[in-house]
């Protein structure tokens, strides 16, 4: 019996019948939306249309009127109703349309409407020293579009209706080209030079415990090829195409929770496709500034269809499940010390790390690195690690390596997710990573906004060329008056037999070079902004309408030099938006009696030091201007002349010694430009500004000239030696005071750290503990009102400031137990802390 006849009819009937009747409703629903769809504009227009033209009928007496009908009464009724309706409408439309011609004529008229920003072309490869690159810059203005990658519809993805709106992420990432990832392992383990790293650990090991047979050393050597299998396997990246779809569509889904965008410039997009060409690896160098930096960079290369890279990520990060996510995106962990022994190599992990480094360079990777090491705390960019970028320009002088495209990154947010490093500037131990705390801070974020976020990718550059112009004499490497050169750590990969001694100090100036431009190019976010004129212009806070009269005057500074803006639009929008953003706790508003808004930040601990991490931003910009306003107002503090007057020779010099002073807090300039050169054209700039007035100089054209000059030497030929020009300063400059404020508080530091050592004597200190100590005197004097600003609490000035005292002599540093302790030289203590103060005014 087949199997319909055994259902039952009683049933079968009912179920039908509801069936039918649920499929009729809705057949029935369909219909009439659809015709109400259609015909809902349609059929109000058609009967206004008909009722105007029944109305001219019946007023042009083609209508004809029964005398007294029910009928024609009525049709009287609709008529008058009609006309008054169209009399309404017609009011109605000319009110519009003079409202329209008055809006067209009068408003768009009396605010003239500026055509749309122009955004400078930042990031360009240096004429200097990679002239060959830089000939295929583009054009020298790109419009203001970019490409929000958060955004489908940028890349031509429809995303209208149902169906296309559900799988439109799935198949935009599943659209993602295919990109071959060799698998780096076992010719790692087996390469010669892993081996013999192996080998001599066992011999050293041996000869340290006095092991002699043959059973023993053969155990110590089995034990530290185990070591080095469980170091390669912790370590090594394992890239996929399959992981980077998936990621890509979550993050699709949560990064939009947290930005209102993610933007990249257009024509930096084409660069990149126009550079990946060439076949040659690429190695994207960004700064570092948040855990997001990992994502963003890879989430915009797939996005635009291109390889991505190897990332060299902390082995903090290898925690359990986002550990193997992130191997998967292309993370490969390095420890942050290579060394866990003090002053003992570890030989096997630098062998290995090198030799993996240099087989997937020769695969064909692209690679990831932040070349500052660890994120930066203060909001400014750190001293270079140059210990990865030396395995590359070793491949590339041993000839394993070709050649490649160096590809400076610079990411930059109006609010970064960590909310801020005041623990740690403040003095208190980092928090390691767990998987615990990544699920806390993840469900933080997602409960928050952060603003956009702005991805800035130089033009790629060729390491051939920069190698060569360096060894060309393009760069000053002899860290003397040209340039100030910091001299690399040990504890990197420098240290290995691998990288010659010789070669550490083209690492450091292409690493300088690299960090420069990246702080170069980094746009200028709202926040930045804002931050920098509450914290360095309007302190004790300003008008709304003030602080917009300042930001334009600011936007038309930085854009004037080159620098970009991460935001466009009216400043007091913009102010508004960025105080919203930052929120009460940094940013307080209120309204005056006179109805204004009135704006000022919060200088209090620790509010100040997030303030001044945004405000930071902006602050390499101004570097030498704050230098040579420091100096101009040393110089001219006790003078009772209101115009005194500096000779361009000693100000030159005065403004070097501050720049010794402050090197490990800013790179200066280019490592191809001479600093003196760069300091003469600060210069100008400030006479520009007339805080600086040129005086007249003799004029060696007459003799009146030329008495006023010294002869030097007796021979016919020597020149004419005269004054060096002199400038008058105008001491009551408001430029000049803002400029010689800048760093003040990282001076203040300085002066703080340097003379607490006069009350150590000759006791040695471990390098925390003496850290605590100057921060503890530093929030006294910040608690009686010695001290007026809050961001002068720094722990990173304070390291700062000892490795300076290191350099210099005054300090000596004994390693013990992986510790720093310091043994200070107080004769030269005093000297050291007269050449800080002279600058602390």
């Amino acid at each position: 019996m087949d199997t319909m006849d055994m259902w039952p009819l009683h049933l079968e009937l009912p179920l039908v019948a509801a069936t039918i009747s649920s499929a009729s409703y809705l057949q029935i629903s369909i219909v009439f939306a659809f015709f109400y769809w259609l015909l809902n504009a349609r059929v109000r227009a058609m009967v206004n249309i008909m009722s105007t033209k029944i109305y001219e009928a019946y007023d042009s007496g083609s209508v004809k009127q029964g005398s007294s009908s029910l009928h024609h009464q009525l049709t009287q009724i609709q008529l008058k109703k009609r006309e008054q309706l169209t009399i309404s409408k017609e009011s109605a439309l000319a009110a519009v349309d003079s409202a329209m011609y008055e809006t067209k004529n009068t408003l768009w008229t009396q605010k003239v409407m500026s055509a749309p920003e122009k955004r400078p072309l930042t990031g360009m490869s240096c004429t200097k020293c990679t002239p060959t690159s830089r000939k295929s810059a583009p054009s020298s203005e790109r419009p203001l579009p970019g490409i929000n990658i958060l955004n489908l519809e940028a890349f031509n993805i429809q995303t209208k209706g149902i169906v296309a709106g559900a799988f439109a992420t799935i198949r935009h990432c599943a659209s993602y080209p295919s990109h071959n990832f060799p698998y780096i392992y076992n010719s790692v383990i087996q390469d010669g030079a892993v081996q013999d790293a192996i080998r001599q650990t066992a011999e050293e090991l041996a000869t340290e415990l006095g092991v002699t047979d043959q059973r023993g050393l053969h155990l110590l050597y089995t034990n530290n090829k185990n070591r080095a299998i469980k170091i390669l396997t912790r370590m090594h990246s394992k890239l996929s195409n399959l992981v980077l779809r998936i990621v890509t569509w979550v993050l699709h889904k949560t990064l939009p929770i947290l930005y209102t965008s993610m933007t990249i410039p257009a024509h930096q997009v084409e660069m990149l496709k126009e550079a990946s060409k060439k076949g040659l690896p690429l190695i994207y160098l960004p700064l570092h500034r948040s855990h997001v930096d990992y994502i963003a960079v890879t989430f915009t290369l797939c996005q635009s269809g291109l390889r991505s890279p190897l990332v060299a990520a902390g082995a903090n990060l290898n925690i359990p499940f986002f550990g193997r996510v992130l191997q998967g995106l292309g993370a490969f962990f390095i420890k942050r010390r290579i060394d866990p022994v003090s002053g003992k190599k570890d030989k096997i992990y630098r062998a290995l790390l090198h030799t993996y480094m240099t087989h997937c360079i020769e695969a064909g990777h692209h690679f990831e690195f932040f070349i500052e090491g660890g994120r930066t705390r203060t909001g400014k960019p750190c001293m270079p690690k140059g210990g990865l970028l030396s395995v590359f320009v070793d491949a590339y002088l041993s000839g394993v390596l070709e050649d490649a495209l160096l590809v400076p990154v610079s990411v930059n947010y109006e609010k970064i997710v960590e909310g801020s490093f005041v623990r740690e500037l403040t003095g208190e131990p980092k928090k390691p990573e767990s998987f615990i705390g990544a699920i806390k801070g993840i469900w933080k974020a997602l409960t928050d906004q952060y603003g956009m976020v702005r991805i800035d990718f130089n033009q790629p550059f060729s390491l051939h060329e920069l190698v060569r112009s360096f060894q060309g004499g393009k760069v000053l490497l002899d860290g003397g008056r040209g340039g100030l050169h910091v001299v690399p750590s040990s504890a990197s990969l420098y240290g290995t037999d691998h990288v010659a001694e010789e070669q550490r100090s083209l690492v450091d100036s292409i690493a300088r070079h690299i960090i420069y431009d990246c702080a170069q190019s980094t746009a200028v976010m709202s926040t930045n902004a804002l931050a920098f004129l509450l914290l360095h212009v309007h302190r004790s806070g300003a008008t709304l309408g003030d602080l917009s009269y300042a930001l334009d005057l600011l936007r038309r500074e930085l854009t004037g030099s080159g620098k970009d803006m991460g935001f466009c639009g009216d400043s007091k929008d913009v102010l508004e938006y960025a105080i919203n953003l930052l929120g009460p706790g940094l940013v307080q508003k209120e309204k005056t009696p006179q109805g204004d808004i009135f704006v000022k930040p919060v200088t209090i601990l620790p509010n100040v030091i997030e303030l001044s991490y945004y405000a930071n931003a902006i602050l390499p910009h101004f570097a030498l201007e704050s230098v040579l306003g420091l100096t101009l107002v040393s110089f001219t503090k006790s003078s009772p002349d209101s115009t005194p007057h500096v000779a361009a020779d000693k100000l030159i010099d005065a403004c070097l010694e501050l720049c010794e002073i402050l090197q490990y807090e800013f790179i200066f300039t280019k490592t191809c430009q001479n600093i003196c050169d760069a300091l003469y054209e600060t210069i100008d700039y400030f006479s520009n500004l007339e805080i600086l007035v040129r005086l007249d100089t003799p004029n060696l054209n007459s003799n009146k000239g030329l008495m006023n000059c010294d002869i030097v030497g007796d021979d016919d030929d020597e020149e004419p030696y005269c004054p060096p020009q002199r400038y008058s300063v105008i001491k009551d400059s408001p430029k000049l005071a803002l400029f010689s404020s800048l760093m003040k508080s990282i001076l203040d530091s300085y002066s703080i750290t340097a003379s607490h050592l006069k009350s150590l004597g000759d006791r040695p200190i471990e390098e925390n503990m003496l850290v605590k100590e100057v921060l503890a005197k530093t929030n006294s004097m910040i608690s009686e009102g010695v001290i007026t600003k809050g961001e002068t609490l720094s722990t990173d000035q304070v390291r700062n400031c000892l490795k300076l005292l290191d350099k210099w002599g005054v300090a000596k540093v004994t390693p013990v137990d992986s510790k720093k302790v310091y043994h200070f030289d107080q004769n030269n203590v005093e000297e050291a802390i007269r050449r800080i103060s002279r600058y602390d005014v």
